[in-house]
């Protein structure tokens, strides 16, 4: 048998175990955690970091890059070669050598022409074992070279005008999904909200109900009323509880998925609160229409897209069959038997070579031309699709912005007609009990409470969801103007 104090300490510790796990929700609170810890700002995060250094790699290969290059082919055992004789003829000779070369060099993209620039030192050295022994050095204190592929296009000038584009895109992005997280949390606070105040209602209804179905038992046993009303009395109290068993499941499950979408512990028990504030905001539709402009990514999208149209018109020109390449490379070398004579004295000899290739074609059968056509065709075509979607934007920002300046009258409107709802069923109620109308006054009353009910909980969604849907298309909150930025930490 357990004993008091340990039985009392036992209950202590359960209902201090149920009580820390059970939460009482509101909105804003569950919008604020759906963009710190759900499975939609992880998302979020991850795309933003995996852009962000994709765009320190393309800024990384604009600067200079220093590289260290050593190769060495080697023959000790000796390696069985052919060569040709003056008359002709092949002789085959067997040698042993080693061959090392080391390199250290810095190359810098030219973004302004395509081409790359590059200062090198090198050192080789060639070791003769068989047939004869000798060691020979070849030092490059110092070159300088030059190579441009082709002077018809260059990817690199392309490059710098779309890849900034495309990381100004990626942290827009990452905004609009915070702000697409919290539309998303909304929708749930709001189903978990609407099957909690259904339950409440249902079980208000069925208090109701089998209080009045007592009263009317006892009057019908008096003989002031007829089987018949009782009968549909009783019928209301079954059908009732029948719905708070549907409600209470419904319930249920719309908890488990707002828990869920939050990522809270499995078992938490949790509760939502009726928004106690709205924001009384009366907002411009040119205003949004400028945030949304200067804020959202696709105005940016847009803008990429159009270059990237312009790039393939430039590509297809450029590679229409016309080539121009230039190499050029200047330098100081030194020979000697050792390394000491590789590197001192003075007697350097300059190096350098210059080679200009040129491509013209003669006949392509149209081929290049044709190629060109083709990019404009489809610069064409996405520069329509950019204007329909630009209507699209400019159109849904208006209509929304619209919607929800009048949500905040239709949720006015619905707040008063529960209230009325409310007091005309009382009145009803009371007026029943004391025999003056018949059920079925009673039962239109009550089912005109519970839908005024229903409007207001629908007109309350439908004002938060405008808010978070304009939040989202702008990118801006009203409530405090100002720009909405989040920030992140890197891993």
């Amino acid at each position: 048998m357990i004993k008091t104090p340990i039985l009392f300490t036992i209950c202590g510790l359960l209902t201090f175990s149920v009580t820390r796990a059970q939460q009482t929700l509101s909105l804003q609170g569950v919008v604020l955690q759906a963009q710190q810890q759900s499975p939609s700002y992880y998302k979020a995060r991850s795309s933003a970091l995996n852009s962000l250094y994709a765009y320190r790699y393309y800024v990384a290969g604009r600067r200079p890059q220093l590289k260290l290059q050593a190769t060495n082919a080697s023959s000790f055992l000796g390696n069985i070669e052919s060569i040709r004789q003056p008359d002709g003829t092949y002789a085959f000779s067997k040698s042993s050598y080693s061959y090392t070369f080391t390199s250290l060099a810095a190359d810098q993209i030219v973004p302004f022409t395509g081409g790359q620039f590059s200062v090198a030192t090198n050192l080789s050295r060639n070791d003769v074992f068989d047939p004869s022994s000798s060691v020979g050095y070849l030092s490059t204190p110092f070159s300088i070279s030059y190579f441009q592929p082709t002077l018809l296009y260059n990817p690199y000038r392309w490059d710098s005008r779309i890849q900034p584009l495309l990381y100004e895109e990626s942290k827009k992005q990452y905004i609009e999904t915070l702000e697409k997280t919290g539309l998303q949390a909304a929708g749930y606070f709001f189903d978990a909200l609407m099957a909690q105040q259904q339950e409440l209602i249902l079980q208000q209804n069925v208090a109701n109900t089998d209080t009045l179905y007592k009263i009317s038992k006892g009057r019908y046993e008096l003989g002031k009323i007829a089987e018949n009303e009782l009968l549909q009395i009783e019928l209301n109290l079954i059908n009732a509880r029948n719905n708070l068993e549907q409600a209470s499941l419904s319930k249920e499950i719309a908890y488990r998925e707002l828990t869920q979408f939050l990522t809270l512990p499995k078992g938490t028990n949790v509760l939502v609160a009726l928004p106690d504030t709205i924001p009384f905001l009366q907002i411009p539709p040119d205003v949004a229409q400028k945030e949304a402009q200067d804020n959202r990514q696709a105005v940016l999208t847009f803008r990429r897209q159009r270059l990237e149209a312009e790039q393939q018109v430039a590509e297809a020109r450029g590679n229409s069959g016309y080539q121009l390449n230039l190499s050029a490379n200047f330098g100081q070398a030194r020979q000697g038997s050792t390394l000491k004579n590789a590197y001192g004295g003075g007697n350097l000899q300059q190096t350098q070579l210059l080679s200009v290739g040129v491509s013209i074609p003669i006949m392509d059968w149209g081929r290049a031309r044709n190629r060109v056509r083709q990019a404009k065709a489809n610069q064409e075509l996405i520069e329509i699709d950019i204007q329909q979607q630009e209507r699209n934007f400019e159109q849904e920002i208006y209509l929304q912005t619209q919607q929800f300046n009048i949500q905040r009258k239709l949720l006015e409107s619905g707040a008063k007609a529960d209230t009325i709802a409310k007091q005309r069923y009382e009145i009803t109620k009371q007026r029943y009990y004391i025999g003056k109308i018949s059920i079925t006054d009673l039962n239109l009353a009550q089912q005109e409470k519970d839908m005024a009910n229903q409007n207001y909980i629908n007109a309350l969604r439908s004002f938060w969801t405008s808010y978070y849907t304009v939040r989202l298309l702008t990118l801006y909150d009203f409530e405090k103007s100002q720009k909405i930025r989040y920030e992140f930490k890197e891993r």
